[in-house]
């Protein structure tokens, strides 16, 4: 009863029409016969102008539908059961291609690959690791660790110069999705246990989420972002999307 929009666009129709001319009247019938509940159906409005073929929708086959409509709702454990036997896990269908190298990653980033094999097979399985993780992610976490990413800030050390280390602000995370504070939490709590994000504190004691990489001293996740910088690439739909052939 709702439309594309969210409107609520459910009508309440006569069966038997209140007016004489209009569909299915019935002469015989009181006012108060005709704006019983017995005689009113919700319908949207495509549906209410089709039942005004008397021929199709007769007395009877509407009494009918109405009858087997609410049976529906009638048994409120029944109509529970219903709803969860269709509520299905969004993420278990989800399939991420595996990486092999990222060797576009790094030539693309630092004009060249300069690793050694064994460095490049401990961040490939680092990565596909934290990717299956991510995979198993709600949807809207998967946008959140995006943002995050996106929005993403290095460290200063104590002379002001930035680190390789990133992190995040909950509080800005927050402001520019304008999503509830309660909600918001859950949801980096949900991507701290996939294990990309870290909580702790500044040195100044600012609460910040650590973007990591387990299993890697590489700092795979920034050089992902600097890499959608330089190729003018939205890294919200590479990273929500799980798309990551281009840095392979």
């Amino acid at each position: 009863m709702f439309n594309n929009e969210g409107n609520f666009v459910g009508q309440i129709c006569h069966i038997e029409a209140a007016l004489p001319g209009g569909e299915r009247f019935n002469p015989n019938m009181s006012n108060e016969d005709r704006r019983s509940f017995e005689n009113l159906m919700l319908m949207c409005y495509d549906h209410h102008v089709e039942t005004n073929k008397e021929q199709v929708y007769p007395v009877e086959r509407l009494q009918e539908i109405k009858r087997q409509h609410e049976e529906i709702y009638s048994n409120i454990d029944r109509f529970v059961h219903q709803m969860q036997s269709t509520i299905s896990d969004v993420t278990s269908g989800i399939v991420v291609g595996k990486l092999s190298s990222l060797r576009t990653l790094y030539i693309e980033v630092f004009g060249e690959d300069f690793r050694e094999p064994e460095h490049v097979d401990e961040e490939v399985i680092a990565f596909n690791s934290a990717l299956d993780r991510l995979a198993s992610l709600s949807p809207d976490a998967k946008q959140v660790f995006a943002i995050s990413l996106s929005r993403a800030k290095y460290e200063l050390n104590f002379l002001g110069r930035e680190t390789e280390n990133i992190y995040v602000d909950p509080y800005e995370i927050e402001r520019v999705t304008q999503l509830d504070r309660n909600y918001l939490h859950s949801i980096f709590q949900e991507i701290e246990r996939s294990g990309v994000l870290s909580f702790d504190n500044l040195d100044d004691g600012q609460p910040v989420f650590w973007i990591v990489l387990q299993g890697c001293e590489s700092n795979v996740w920034d050089m992902i972002r600097l890499f959608c910088i330089k190729k003018n690439l939205n890294i919200s739909q590479m990273v929500s999307g799980l798309n990551f052939a281009a840095i392979d």
